[in-house]
């Protein structure tokens, strides 16, 4: 390696006497490193040819025989990924993008350009070029949903080849969701819905929560069955849609407004939480078809109250399922254990001491329900509408 480093200086100093303007010359490098061969090219050609500290460290071969300068110079950017800005006599060479950031005006001339965008916003379009794009190129028009490109003729065609690419319609996804509330049979059964039987995906009845997938026609001709023998209700029955990896939420319930206090200022605030069926669902569709859903469903209700505060049950989960378009995802295992005790009495003789017993009844209640989530998304049409 040493010797292939000492025989490219050698070059550099000893060698033919530079060729006149437009002259051909030969340059030959094996294995030497890409800022000596642009070194290289200027003591060949006789012009000044400085290699810019954006050059990365890289060996290179490379054998050019009865060429031009200019001929030289196109085949060793072109190869290496190189670009040349020119000053005066001087001519530096260094990195595409690195120059074409401190250079836009290079490669045609300078014009200013309005490309309107159909499915993406603007902004969101500048963002994503901005690491591939010099700085101050480009503008997000938002009312026009457009992006204006300030720049030489190659970067204007750069920016539209890449906004073409993020400008492709997205593929929808619309998701079905029913929410059951579920009684158990007795006290000792651990799941409300008993599903059963071979196809059933990830998870198991012994887990919880636990998460199930399988065909939607079989999920809801369960779910109807409970319903009619009364041991299942339908809590909500939402549908949204979505782009493909977009987040989709919903809300079925209400606001419930808390005031508080500041203790500093002695200002009230308002807070508000939410009461009732959440979901926060990210679809994401495989290129066979199927759709990895990132799941959050939640379930909450005020179950009483604290000095005017509500207290609020909470019941949610977090799953990530890869279901096939139309299948159903089961998320369950949600339970609520509720023991209540009702006393009625009569007034003043059922405060006896003794006999107060008997004009008093005691009655003690164990509820147990469970919260079963039924997500099924469908991968829409291109031209199905949402």
């Amino acid at each position: 390696m040493r010797s292939i480093t000492i025989a490219v200086l050698a070059a550099l100093l000893f060698a033919a006497p530079a060729a006149a303007q437009g002259e051909r010359f030969t340059v030959d490098a094996h294995d030497a490193d890409l800022a000596d061969v642009i070194r290289l090219l200027g003591a060949r050609s006789g012009r000044n040819v400085v290699a810019d500290g954006s050059v990365k460290p890289q060996r290179v071969t490379l054998r050019l025989k009865d060429v031009t300068f200019e001929e030289a110079l196109a085949t060793l950017t072109t190869a290496y990924g190189l670009r040349a800005h020119r000053e005066a006599r001087v001519v530096f060479v260094g990195d595409a993008a690195s120059m074409l950031r401190r250079f836009p005006d290079d490669g045609g001339g300078r014009a200013t350009e309005a490309i309107p965008l159909r499915n993406v916003r603007a902004s969101e379009a500048v963002k994503s070029l901005r690491a591939a794009i010099p700085d101050g190129t480009l503008l997000a028009e938002d009312r026009r949903n457009a992006v204006l490109v300030d720049g030489a003729d190659d970067v204007r065609a750069t920016v539209r080849g890449l906004l073409h690419d993020l400008d492709a319609p997205s593929r929808q996804v619309m998701i079905e969701v029913r929410v059951a509330d579920v009684q158990p049979i007795n006290d000792s059964t651990n799941v409300g819905v008993q599903f059963g039987g071979a196809g059933y995906g990830t998870g198991a009845l012994g887990q919880f929560p636990y998460a199930l997938t399988k065909s939607a026609l079989t999920v809801n001709a369960q779910i109807d069955a409970l319903v009619q023998r009364g041991r299942a209700s339908i809590l909500a029955q939402p549908r949204i849609a979505t782009l493909n990896n977009r987040e989709a939420s919903l809300l079925v319930g209400e606001q419930y407004p808390v005031v508080t206090v500041n203790q500093q200022t002695g200002f009230p605030s308002v807070q508000t939480i939410d009461v009732g069926v959440r979901l926060r669902l990210t679809p994401t569709i495989g290129a066979d078809g199927t759709i990895t859903a990132d799941l959050h469903p939640e379930y909450s209700q005020i179950i009483g109250f604290n000095n005017s505060f509500p207290i609020v049950a909470n019941r949610k989960v977090d799953a990530t399922l890869r279901v096939r378009d139309g299948e159903t995802i089961v998320l369950g295992g949600l339970f609520q254990d509720v023991d209540s005790e009702t006393v009625t009495k009569f007034p003043v003789l059922g405060d006896l001491p003794v006999l107060g017993v008997f004009f008093r009844n005691r009655q003690t209640m164990h509820n147990k329900d469970e919260v079963v989530f039924f997500i099924t998304p469908h991968v829409l049409a291109a031209d199905e509408p949402g």
